[in-house]
């Protein structure tokens, strides 16, 4: 069951159509070096924020237990991979878990592991090829996770406040959650200046279908106060990303790639086909 607020034209939420959300995704991360400019901020920041922090809390209490290491939402492992060798610094065994619901996505993070074998000794992963929401009602009661990095995931793992709590339950006492959330700016402005875009669809919890679907973008300013009311303390880091969108919006200069970019930027499946003029009267 769907409901829509736009007056004319159907348009779809890009969390709804996988394939298309990854295109997507692709093409703004390579129009914004989103996974260079992380993986600069990963070797720069990553061990006095992280490593230093959970070495100090954990480092001489192993007794010979990996550091559990939950990823939520992995992808590809590209990022996760990086902090995982940051982590191997000073911890020898880990136990990673991955979260995943793309099959193709979780593909490719399997396949990385094959060929980087050498370069990730002693760590063991377990891989879930489902959502969030399946995971945590098939786990073993009572695991906990020294840290659980969270990268670009916390829009598809349902309502903030709940998530957060599930987080809490699943974090070992002095555990450290890692998130990569976008600010209150840029991409959750769009929704808030047009209301026509925060479609919303209700779908089963599954691995090809998520809950519920809105062009609106979760972000910080969401996290932040659920943060404050459970009496998690945080720290914030920031760093920006960049594209030249001119070409989106001029339709004369349209291409496949520019309007890949588009949809991403809108969070709407082929924005410029299905989304009418009057969704921004």
């Amino acid at each position: 069951m769907a409901t829509s607020n736009f007056q004319q034209k159907t348009a779809q939420p890009l969390y709804c159509n996988k394939d298309h959300y990854f295109m997507a995704l692709d093409t703004f991360y390579h129009h914004t070096r989103h996974q260079e400019i992380l993986a600069k901020w990963t070797e720069e920041e990553f061990d006095s924020n992280v490593v230093k922090v959970l070495s100090e809390r954990f480092g001489d209490k192993r007794d010979d237990q990996p550091l559990r290491v939950l990823g939520v939402g992995s992808g590809e492992g590209y990022q996760e991979t990086l902090q995982l060798k940051k982590l191997k610094t000073k911890f020898s065994r880990i136990s990673a878990t991955v979260i995943e619901p793309s099959t193709e996505q979780i593909s490719k993070y399997q396949e990385m592991v094959r060929e980087k074998s050498s370069d990730i000794t002693g760590i063991e992963y377990k891989w879930h090829n489902q959502t969030f929401q399946e995971f945590v009602t098939s786990i073993e009661t009572g695991q906990k996770y020294h840290f659980i990095t969270i990268v670009h995931a916390i829009y598809y793992v349902g309502k903030v406040e709940e998530t957060f709590r599930t987080f809490s339950n699943l974090l070992e006492p002095g555990g450290m959650i890692f998130m990569v959330i976008h600010a209150d700016s840029c991409l959750s402005l769009l929704a808030k200046t047009f209301p026509k875009l925060a479609v919303e669809e209700q779908t089963p919890t599954t691995t090809t279908e998520y809950e519920v679907k809105t062009n609106y973008i979760i972000n910080s300013a969401d996290v932040k106060p659920v943060l404050s009311k459970y009496q998690m303390a945080y720290t914030q880091s920031s760093f920006t990303l960049s594209s030249d969108v001119t070409t989106c919006f001029t339709q004369d200069e349209m291409t496949p790639v520019t309007s890949l970019l588009l949809d991403f930027i809108t969070m709407t499946v082929k924005f410029q086909e299905s989304v009418s003029d009057e969704t921004f009267n």
